[in-house]
């Protein structure tokens, strides 16, 4: 069973190795191509009849050959497509990370200032603490992050926490 796979996993390596080949022969051979045309319509008159056909054949070549030389040159565009969208997936999950982290040191900042509310309003008042709320610090968006933390964070229009 594991050798079944092995050879499947070979066999596909091959296939897109062989279809590597092929691509790159195929893109060396159309730049010849297009180099043998354009040397043999430097010496060949165009008859006035034939060239607005010539032209516009001559005009789609040359729009391929960039395509060419970039597959020529062993960079596939769909592969660069491919890599924008890894690119562009990667970049979403980062930004849904920050912003949890965000939320998190947000929330760690909110029970510290809290702590340190109430173990102040406890020195300040040990015996007369009752029917009073030591805590004042009830809301997230009240909690003011030191300069090193918000340095770190990007700008957020505004975030729905659903408290």
């Amino acid at each position: 069973m594991a050798q079944d796979i092995k050879q499947r996993k070979s066999e596909k390596e091959l296939s897109a190795i062989e279809k590597t080949k092929r691509g790159w022969w195929f893109s060396v051979f159309f730049m010849l191509l297009v180099v043998g045309l354009i040397l043999f319509l430097t010496y060949v008159e165009i008859v006035e009849k034939n060239r607005d056909v010539l032209v516009g054949i001559l005009g789609m070549i040359t729009g391929s050959i960039s395509s060419m030389m970039a597959i020529a040159s062993g960079r596939d565009p769909s592969e660069v497509e491919d890599l924008k969208d890894k690119l562009a997936s990667a970049n979403a999950d980062r930004e849904a990370l920050i912003g949890r982290l965000r939320d998190a040191q947000i929330q760690m900042q909110l029970s510290r200032e809290q702590i340190s509310e109430l173990q102040t309003a406890v020195i300040e008042k040990l015996s007369i603490f009752s029917g009073q709320r030591p805590i004042k610090t009830k809301d997230p968006d009240q909690v003011i992050l030191p300069p090193t933390v918000e340095e770190w964070l990007p700008e957020i229009e505004s975030v729905d926490r659903g408290d």
